[in-house]
């Protein structure tokens, strides 16, 4: 297949994974002009039962893209966020969205299977054929001045840029920089979706709730899909037990409950009536020094995933793509200066958000936390106003359509 260009002599990018990155970086640059293919191994969009949260930075992205409207139609906005202590349920109120006078601290919630299909749909309304569903891709190399994206079948495509979005098991961040050994950081992970109406009425309160403990959190947020309303849930829980990193390994219930023994019913109660549980292990690999190498280069997690304890993955991931897009603009027919450009104003910030996340796990799970005596001060202290902003407001304030590059 030949090198190719569009009719304004921009180049052709073609992307490997239509994840969250995937399909943001395609649409910001379907909406400069470019040229763009997407491969995705999946035969369909899949279906992950999850929600996230969009922060400030985050949704400066998605505003620049135009959805702010899609998404308001699928949010639900918290209009308190709470600190729960584990055994009781009694809880503190931390930093509202209007609190702090250098950041903005509103969270949109959603479900990552509806942001996917508003952020796909966006995308072939510009290009209707841009993703192609069903291509395994094992890799990617510059030759002769020109990317090839490599197909698990021996064949490739080639354009002028490749950017690798799939994910932390990437092969083609593999075939860039060689394998990246992945370290167990000896804690797990839950989530679920468990349908409102089954639950008892103060599940049902538009709140974002983070219960702490001395060995396990878990963050509850409500979400809809198609009018109906559940609670999203996200646990995580010291183990010393290898588990699979895989967000798709179903969990068992009696696991579940096991390792959550002792936690208020509340709690218990979204396991037992969740749609359904996964259970994953929490991994970390080394930072990389560089995401870029002659025309490829990589994007979200494909080059930092990070344990999700500032709940930040799926935003970096977010800044990643249009930071990348403005680049490729700005960089004109320099291909690896625009991709060396891009690692420049990219690598540092998502090397420290991955560290920053993963000593949040300390706060998390204290042993301070085990007694009402103990819990309550040290609550008050990790989750001032003060301490809130000192750590969030560097994250929140950031904004990729403006940053320099």
């Amino acid at each position: 297949m030949s090198d190719s260009t569009n009719k304004q002599g921009r180049p052709h990018v073609l992307i490997a994974g239509a994840g969250m990155g995937g399909l943001t970086l395609a649409l910001a640059l379907l909406q400069k002009g470019y040229d763009v293919d997407v491969y995705e191994q999946s035969a369909e969009l899949r279906e992950v039962g999850a929600g996230l949260w969009i922060s400030a930075n985050g949704s400066k992205v998605m505003n620049a893209l135009g959805l702010a409207e899609q998404l308001q139609k699928i949010n639900l906005p918290p209009q308190d966020r709470l600190i729960r202590y584990w055994k009781t349920g009694e809880s503190k109120s931390v930093l509202p969205s209007n609190a702090s006078p250098k950041a903005d601290h509103t969270l949109v919630q959603v479900l990552r299977a509806e942001l996917q299909r508003v952020l796909y749909e966006a995308v072939v309304r510009l290009k209707p054929d841009a993703v192609h569903f069903g291509v395994r891709t094992i890799g990617a190399e510059t030759v002769d001045g020109r990317a090839r994206l490599l197909i698990e079948n021996g064949e490739y495509v080639e354009g002028n840029v490749v950017v690798g979005c799939d994910g932390a098991h990437s092969r083609v961040r593999q075939s860039l920089f060689g394998p990246a050994p992945a370290r167990y950081t000896d804690a797990l992970a839950w989530r679920g979706l468990a349908p409102m109406n089954k639950l008892k009425p103060q599940h049902r309160e538009p709140l974002a709730s983070t219960w702490v403990g001395p060995t396990a959190h878990v963050t509850t947020y409500p979400v809809q899909r198609n009018g109906e309303l559940f609670v999203s849930f996200s646990a995580q829980v010291d183990s010393s037990t290898w588990h699979t990193e895989s967000w798709s390994e179903k969990g068992d219930l009696a696991d579940a409950l096991k390792d959550f023994e002792g936690w208020h019913q509340d709690i218990l109660d979204l396991f037992i009536s969740s749609e359904n549980l996964f259970r994953w292990g929490l991994f970390v690999r080394d930072p990389l020094d560089a995401w870029s190498k002659g025309h490829v280069t990589l994007l979200g997690d494909a080059c930092h995933s990070m344990t999700p304890y500032l709940g930040m993955g799926v935003n970096m991931t977010m800044e990643d793509a249009y930071v990348l897009a403005r680049c490729l603009e700005a960089g004109g027919g320099d291909i690896p200066g625009a991709l060396q450009r891009y690692d420049h104003a990219r690598i540092a910030r998502a090397n420290r958000t991955k560290a920053e996340s993963l000593k949040m796990l300390k706060i998390f799970h204290s042993p301070a936390l085990e007694q009402p005596g103990t819990a309550w001060p040290y609550i008050d202290r990790q989750w001032s106003t003060e301490a809130v902003r000192e750590r969030y407001d560097w994250l929140l304030q950031y904004d990729a359509t403006t940053v320099e590059i």
